[in-house]
């Protein structure tokens, strides 16, 4: 068990978690299967991604080297997205009529839609644009499909043109995207405009889905685990990172997954100071915990945060995790090193629309390594 504090690079710890569970798909046992991204343009920019080293950052990858690609991609969740909201909003009128409880909340709800969408969500001939469109993505050829849609949309809508739409910028959501997109005049190509100047936020949403497309949610690994194929252990270590310090207190494994439950704990004047930020009303602070599980055989886990609780919040704060790591454990495994990799602290922002978390750098955790024995 070692941690270290030499001066490294530090990255965000959504975008290392990211990296390394690429890493991870890279490295699995050659029995695990891997479902596929949704839609045949996403599908090969996934396979290009998991061809890539691993030293290689996906983030300026795609940036660099396929921004039209995520841009379209983008455009295309963009879309999916209006589909949901629009059938979201029939929902919250249903509610509302039918619930005084509600109601109140289905007003601020609806008045932020309006706020956002203008007409395309809330008129009484709401519009919905066509489902599953990036299932139908096969091309960059698409992209003109793509515009008449998106040209259409914004007529529904009847917003005002902004030559700058300045949303996205400060909550880089789907959603928002999609409100800055129906405010663009008609001559600026939608494609061009998320590629240039949304190129990060579109390559990180890109990333997002086509992840979320391609691992089991912790939540289906659970409920799906099977039996216990090995007995849990207790390892009770604890190692310190820069200002955390974490405890690995309980081990589960099962048929699909294996489970690691930490006790964690922040201690840093940066937080303090941060809490009193103008983005911190809507914040949540989190460690996500350990990035990379590799056996003794060196195949790797993908790991995902399964639950959280944070106890409090101040000079230093208490937090709970467990994290879902896939697949099940390989039969023959006889230690598991559990690494993090320098980085800053995970903080997030809730939007106002929406339920995506808009990550923000916090306080600097260092590198840390846990070796755990496996009885059998």
């Amino acid at each position: 068990m070692t941690s270290q504090s030499r001066p490294v690079v530090l990255v965000v710890a959504d975008d290392l978690q990211r990296r390394e569970q690429l890493a991870a798909l890279r490295r699995l046992r050659p029995t695990s299967a891997i479902a596929h991204s949704s839609g045949p343009l996403a599908r090969q920019l996934f396979m290009d991604l998991l061809a890539c080293d691993d030293a290689l950052d996906p983030l300026p990858w795609l940036l660099s080297a396929r921004a039209q690609t995520v841009a379209l991609l983008a455009l295309a969740l963009d879309f999916a997205t209006s589909c949901a909201a629009s059938r979201s909003n029939e929902r919250r009128a249903l509610a509302a009529a039918s619930d005084a409880a509600w109601s109140a909340a289905m007003r601020e709800a609806d008045a932020r839609s309006r706020a956002l969408f203008g007409r395309l969500l809330t008129a009484s001939d709401a519009w919905i644009a066509p489902d599953r469109l990036v299932d139908r993505i096969a091309d960059a050829q698409d992209a003109d499909a793509m515009r008449r849609l998106l040209s259409q949309m914004r007529a529904r809508s009847a917003l005002p043109v902004e030559t700058a739409p300045q949303r996205s910028l400060v909550e880089p959501t789907i959603a928002v995207l999609l409100a800055d997109l129906l405010r663009l005049p008609d001559a600026v190509d939608p494609v061009a405009w998320l590629a240039t100047a949304r190129g990060e936020a579109v390559a990180r949403l890109s990333l997002d889905a086509m992840l979320r497309q391609v691992l089991p949610t912790p939540q289906h690994l659970v409920a799906e685990r099977g039996a216990e194929i090995r007995p849990p252990i207790r390892p009770r270590l604890r190692v310190r990172a820069g200002p955390l310090i974490a405890r690995l207190e309980r081990m589960e494994f099962y048929a699909s997954c294996f489970r690691l439950h930490f006790r964690a704990r922040i201690i840093s004047a940066d937080a303090a100071k941060m809490m009193f930020q103008p983005f911190t009303p809507d914040a949540l602070t989190r460690w996500n915990g350990v990035t990379r599980v590799v056996d003794d055989a060196g195949y790797r886990y993908v790991v995902q945060v399964e639950d959280y609780q944070v106890m409090n919040q101040c000079w230093w704060w208490r937090q709970e995790l467990t994290l879902a790591c896939w697949p099940g454990l390989d039969a023959a495994a006889r230690s598991l090193t559990l690494h993090q990799q320098p980085a800053a602290l995970a903080r997030y922002r809730i939007p106002q629309i929406g339920d995506q978390m808009v990550p923000l750098a916090m306080p600097e955790l260092g590198a840390l390594q846990m070796r755990i024995p496996l009885p059998h």
